[in-house]
């Protein structure tokens, strides 16, 4: 699913073949530090970058990027103040999801040309927001962190930044997959930050869950960079193992992937997390309800002076949420999104009208801008006008 101030909700039951990929893939060695290629990417295309640090109050350390212009606005006015996007990626996942499909295709490219200042997030533990103030990343204690944090903490520090470093007081969000699931934890949690929003768009505790929680999870490896060179590669004759992985997790079938991206897909991803964002997924569609981490009734007591964890009060979400989804999206079950919408004060609802559209394609299909993209941007340009949002820019 995809949302702009997008907010997706998602079908837990089936990251459960992707927990235990863990065991595969744990103990290969690491390559992070050579993954990073945001900013790269970026220049390739001609489009002024920046890298900014953002410091959250737990201590985590984050880079995001901005793209604050276009190459096609060279010869305007550079000390015009533009309307703010903010695009935040989904579980293993970084900022490269939004840019890699090119400079015609990818979101963040069309909001730099169509006049936007567009900001890149990273969630803790991704490939590019390994650092913390005291913890090592290769101890447990670094990983103890699920969604939650990310979206009361990450997510709320990377927007305050945003909007400080382009003197704006307000700006729009779009996500995919679990940045939809940050934003629904950050406007219920702390609803004050409704007020610095556009419209936006786009497991019971066990054993199990005490031994594998607070781990890293998938980071790249340096078997993986040889599976990019020689598998996924345009041209190789193992191609379709690469899209059939991405099928795989996100849906099968589809006819609409670019499959052109395939290495550059596979250089950038998995970009790594924490094992306890997967189990808490799991815990809501065990327990059916929206709501924190369940550590166990002894550690609830402690830490929520409760037996069970409190549930999210989605009440609290002013802000008018656009929901993109699709059948056939293995993450978000066309069920729980639009019962979903039934609880929002303000949402609207859009279904792909492909049957075969997965969780993937809302970022790398070959048709992605006309079905969606160009909708996004044009529904924003137009809330921008109708809403003189310019003026406080």
């Amino acid at each position: 699913m995809f949302a702009s101030k997008y907010i997706c909700n998602s079908n837990v039951s089936e990251l459960l073949p992707l927990f235990f990929i863990i065991f595969l893939l744990g103990g290969l060695t690491k390559l992070v530090a050579g993954h990073k290629l945001t900013a790269l990417l970026i220049t390739n295309h001609n489009y002024p970058v920046e890298e900014h640090t953002v410091h959250t109050p737990d201590d985590y350390i984050l880079t995001i990027y901005r793209i604050p212009t276009s190459p096609k606005h060279q010869q305007s006015n550079d000390s015009l103040k533009r309307p703010v996007v903010f695009l935040q990626h989904g579980i293993l996942c970084a900022s490269d999801d939004w840019i890699i499909n090119g400079p015609e295709t990818s979101l963040a490219y069309m909001f730099a040309d169509a006049g936007y200042d567009v900001w890149l997030g990273n969630a803790r533990g991704n490939t590019y927001s390994r650092q913390h103030k005291h913890i090592h990343p290769d101890t447990s204690d670094f990983w103890r962190f699920s969604w939650h944090e990310i979206g009361v903490y990450d997510l709320a520090a990377m927007l305050d930044y945003a909007l400080e470093e382009s003197n704006s007081s307000s700006l729009h969000f779009v996500a995919h997959s679990q940045g939809t699931t940050t934003f629904f934890v950050l406007m219920s949690t702390l609803p004050l930050y409704n007020e610095k929003l556009g419209r936006i768009f786009l497991g019971s505790p066990s054993f199990l869950s005490s031994v594998l929680g607070s781990m890293e999870l998938l980071p790249i490896t340096g078997v993986q960079k040889l599976m990019c060179e020689h598998v996924c590669s345009e041209g190789s004759m193992f191609q379709f193992l690469c899209s059939g992985l991405l099928d795989f997790i996100g849906g099968w079938g589809t006819q609409h992937l670019n499959q052109t991206l395939l290495t550059d897909v596979c250089a950038t991803h998995p970009a790594g997390a924490s094992t306890s964002q997967i189990i808490h997924y799991l815990q809501l569609y065990t327990s059916g309800d929206f709501r924190q981490y369940d550590y166990g009734r002894e550690q609830n007591e402690i830490i929520y002076q409760q037996a069970t964890p409190p549930s999210y009060n989605v009440q609290n979400i002013k802000s008018c949420v656009d929901m993109y989804y699709s059948d056939n999206d293995y993450m978000s079950a066309v069920e729980d999104v639009e019962f979903l919408a039934t609880l929002l004060p303000c949402a609207e609802l859009y279904r792909i009208p492909y049957s075969d559209w997965n969780h993937y394609d809302f970022l790398w299909s070959s048709n992605v801008k006309e079905v969606i993209n160009n909708k996004i941007i044009e529904k924003m340009l137009r809330y921008d006008l109708e809403h003189a949002l310019d003026e406080s820019f």
